[in-house]
């Protein structure tokens, strides 16, 4: 494991919020570390607010389209909305579609899946407009489809794209409107909008524009369950306007009337009233996105689409796909990881395999990265050409890497954070060797980061009023990560391997106890009696509780973690 480091503060700074604020210390200390110095802006930031996002009209192409929406919804048009097969596809593509169906368009929606590969093809292109579509918007999708986007436009319909993928074409892009927050001449000052985001920026906006005609429409505000869904899943930085998303979608959430969503939050043990997005992250992403995973992502466009009977029936198959994608990851990550290790020491990780499910290669990816600390690619292989998704580390851009490496690639595509490719089998090895050249130069001489910390806390300090403090600095996420604290000099009162190799633990500290669990840390297992330091997530158990836990980051002998 990395070194801990304990991030550093302004005791000034500190010393005068404590004494403006009435807040915990160590709510002080993480506001300062996430650069709240002064009352007004911690203030701003423990209350988020839609009336606090900006306005959209900077937002290339917003207004137009806008306009063309508008247009359509007045004469009887028929819209088609087509949407990526991931979770912020699906959302997205639900918050248009509702949008515009309860605002007495005439709409159809389809979204995409697996099995005919990435992004929008020129296939579905004609499907489409065959359908009708007089105007076609894709969601979380388009950017760099551009062969599929002029052959809906040569086909006359105008096409619309809200997606958030990097801008890497130099080619003028050829439909009607691109909204994309990435496009280079787009002046809207918060780049981090995932697709759900940026949809319901353009039915609030299409929602003036009917009031203005005097026409009825939908309230966007019931949406923001979606968005919340869409934003979280797709690891979009928890901040700004995000931030302010999400915090108002988990209260959507957490009531509610989606027949479908209700029972996928019974079956994933979500507390009605209480959503988090950690329930977002860890429960009910996963269970959306395994359709799209392995095969149809309608399901899950269903499951949040429809009601009665036929939504709860769709999230129970979503469940059901959840758990086939649980077997599937696990035998791909062990014989991954296996080619990681035989290769351990490279700046970046690449594993292939003939036959593996390309739906799942993605989170293998993640789980790469956390092991090894360094960027990581999964290729599944099928006979000559293989489709391949990535995951990095803080600081190292993929698409940047991927665009050094274009020469050993068929195509690529995504964010800084997440990509995906498609190569040639015999190609492999040469991009193997460009990836690592590529990311060594980026990474320089770096160690292993460090394990960085928020702040120290005593078992003695662990109740529920201080989770229920630290949680006014949520929705945590990328970009507003949940603080990461630390204890030293606890008693291991008593320890034991759990599941499938995780480490339970009771700690005690002058007589205050308090549970813990290191998910996958049951190799290391210390001795009842023995003094460590800890780090960890303080969180919340409503399954054994409600009781506060530790989730373990990582653990020390006493004075070899937070005080070394």
């Amino acid at each position: 494991m990395p070194a801990w480091a304990l991030r550093d503060v302004d005791t000034h700074s500190l010393n005068e919020l404590c004494s403006t604020l009435e807040l915990h210390p160590l709510a002080v200390r993480l506001l300062l570390i996430r650069g709240f110095d002064d009352a007004l802006k911690v203030q701003r930031f423990l209350d988020p607010q839609l009336a606090h996002i900006r306005p959209p009209g900077t937002m290339a192409d917003f207004q137009k389209t806008v306009d063309r929406l508008l247009l359509a919804i007045q004469t009887g048009e028929t819209i088609g909305v087509f949407g990526d097969y991931d979770v912020d596809g699906v959302t997205s593509a639900a918050v248009v579609g509702e949008f515009l169906e309860k605002s007495s368009a005439n709409i159809f929606m389809r979204v995409a899946r697996r099995d005919e590969g990435y992004g929008f093809d020129e296939n579905q292109a004609e499907e489409m407009v065959e359908r009708g579509a007089k105007v076609l918007v894709l969601t979380d999708c388009g950017t760099s489809d551009l062969a599929a986007v002029k052959r809906a436009s040569e086909l006359g319909t105008d096409v619309i794209a809200l997606d958030h993928h990097r801008v890497v074409d130099d080619e003028a892009w050829p439909g009607f409107a691109l909204v994309n927050p990435q496009r280079p001449d787009c002046d809207f000052p918060f780049k981090g909008l995932c697709s759900a985001g940026i949809a319901f920026y353009l039915m609030a906006g299409l929602r003036s524009a009917l009031a203005e005609d005097g026409k009825k429409a939908a309230d966007p505000r019931l949406l923001l369950d979606l968005v919340a869904l869409g934003t979280v899943a797709d690891v979009a930085p928890l901040k700004d306007e995000n931030r302010i998303l999400v915090a108002k979608g988990l209260e959507v959430l957490g009531h509610t009337e989606r027949s479908g969503l209700r029972e996928l939050m019974r079956l994933g043990q979500v507390s009605f009233g209480a959503a988090t997005s950690a329930d977002i992250g860890w429960r009910l992403g996963p269970r959306l996105n395994a359709p799209g995973r392995l095969g149809d992502a309608d399901l899950a466009l269903r499951c949040l689409t429809r009601e009665g009977a036929e939504g709860e029936q769709a999230a129970r198959e979503c469940d059901t796909v959840n758990e086939e994608r649980k077997d599937l990851q696990k035998r791909i990550l062990d014989e991954a990881m296996e080619q990681a290790k035989a290769n351990e020491g490279h700046d970046f990780v690449l594993a292939a395999g003939q036959g593996w499910h390309p739906g799942v290669v993605g989170i293998v990816a993640g789980r790469l990265a956390d092991a090894f600390q360094r960027p990581a690619a999964v290729v599944a292989l099928d006979g000559e050409t293989g489709r391949a998704s990535a995951r990095s580390v803080p600081g190292v851009d993929l698409v940047s890497i991927l665009e050094e490496c274009g020469d050993h690639l068929i195509r690529f595509g995504g964010h800084a954070a997440a990509a995906g490719f498609s190569v040639e089998e015999q190609k492999l090895e040469a991009l193997r060797e460009a990836l690592n050249r590529v990311t060594g130069e980026r990474l320089g001489d770096s160690d292993t980061p460090a394990l960085e910390l928020d702040g120290t806390v005593a078992l003695q300090s662990i109740d529920f009023d201080l989770f229920n403090e630290l949680a006014r600095l949520g929705p945590y996420g990328n970009g507003n990560s949940e603080p990461k604290l630390a204890a030293s000099g606890v008693e291991v009162i008593n320890a034991s391997v759990v599941g499938q190799g995780h480490l339970r633990m009771v700690l005690g500290q002058q007589g205050k106890t308090v549970a813990s669990i290191g998910f996958g840390m049951g190799d290391r297992v210390p001795d009842a009696g023995q003094r460590i330091d800890v780090a960890f997530v303080l969180q919340r158990d409503d399954y054994r509780g409600p009781r506060l836990q530790m989730r373990l980051l990582d653990w020390q002998p006493e004075g070899e973690g937070i005080g070394s």
